[in-house]
């Protein structure tokens, strides 16, 4: 056995051992309920929170709102008297790791967004073990801590200087979802309800609470493997928001957790959250990549929405000239080169 093997196999047992601990330390862990609402750790939340910001402000990184003087700065330096768009967004039970390029994507329609990280606390409970597609113990306390995060951003937003105060819009995904679900505040023009499908066994985590006048946005997988074949979950945020004018509910049947961006939900999420902008709404749904260099020999393109029509647009680049298409590299900010041979 190799030496590279060796090291691996030593790597993959202490990443083990380390989850392990982690998942022990879960079930010895005790309900502290003062902890819920702690000012410190709701401010590690808000400060660790990211910011991805559109390209007229300087767009196409996140920040950290730890830099939240210095960022204000710049943005009102950069806006002037206009203000911008804002999305609050409240990630999965998982964190923010799988939500990046769906943040990143909602900069692109204009919008600052706003991601506040409940991992960022010193101490807070487990909601699930991402591992089995499971919620596990002390769940209730978890939304507890979730619904405070939410509560202490949407009073830290009112002091932000940049915000657009009549285009505000609160997304969350998952656990998120829920509680964007149950968010009673008016300061939204509209919520997005993703992975959530609003029936829950437990009648307080069931249905949706956000005014009538709020308008929803709800997408979901019927066989997401976190709710698929759950005794007491169901995807039922339709018959919650038919009777509010301008909301949409969209169920998918791909078995995946994370469908905002999916092409079966893409375009009616876009029009919904850029309905009072003054933008081309078609010209934002086209997934057409755009064309960075390309020759005979090969074509490089920087992507729109989806990777699939990257590669589709390759393919059917190098068909031209009787070749096939090979990924030769992908780099950040969604850019991808191919060779036709």
């Amino acid at each position: 056995m190799s030496k590279l093997a060796i090291i691996k196999i030593i790597v993959g047992i202490l990443i083990f051992l380390g989850n392990s601990v982690s998942y022990a330390e879960q079930q010895n862990w005790k309900p502290d309920w003062l902890a819920v609402s702690d000012p410190t750790e709701l401010f590690r939340t808000w400060s660790f929170a990211y910011v991805y910001l559109p390209e007229s402000v300087g767009g196409g990184r996140g920040r950290l709102l730890k830099n939240e003087e210095s960022m204000n700065s710049m943005i009102l330096q950069k806006l002037g008297k206009t203000k911008l768009p804002l999305i609050l967004f409240l990630h999965a039970c998982e964190g923010l790791g799988h939500h990046r390029d769906d943040i990143m994507n909602f900069s692109k329609l204009g919008f600052a967004v706003v991601a506040v990280d409940s991992f960022a606390r010193n101490h807070r409970p487990l909601g699930c073990y991402e591992e089995e597609e499971r919620y596990i113990k002390y769940y209730d306390i978890a939304i507890a801590f979730r619904k405070a995060e939410l509560d202490y951003a949407v009073n830290r937003i009112k002091l932000l200087p940049w915000v657009d105060r009549n285009l505000q819009f609160l997304i969350g995904s998952g656990t998120g979802g829920m509680v964007v679900a149950h968010y009673q505040g008016t300061e939204f023009t509209g919520h997005v309800i993703e992975g959530w499908g609003c029936r829950h066994p437990n009648k307080i985590f069931d249905g949706i609470w956000a005014p009538k006048r709020v308008r929803i946005f709800s997408v979901v997988s019927k066989n997401d493997g976190w709710y698929k074949d759950v005794p007491g979950f169901g995807v039922d945020c339709e018959s919650f928001i038919k009777d509010r004018p301008g909301s949409v509910s969209v169920v998918l049947d791909r078995p995946a957790h994370y469908v905002s961006w999916y092409p079966g939900s893409r375009p009616f999420l876009i029009k919904f959250l850029t309905r009072d902008l003054d933008v081309d709404q078609e010209n934002l749904i086209d997934d057409t990549p755009e064309i960075i260099d390309s020759n005979k020999n090969g074509i490089k393109l920087k992507k729109k929405w989806s990777v699939e029509s990257v590669y589709q647009t390759a393919k059917e680049y190098c068909s031209r000239f009787k070749k096939k298409n090979h990924l030769i590299e992908n780099t950040e900010m969604g850019v991808y080169a191919f060779i036709c041979s």
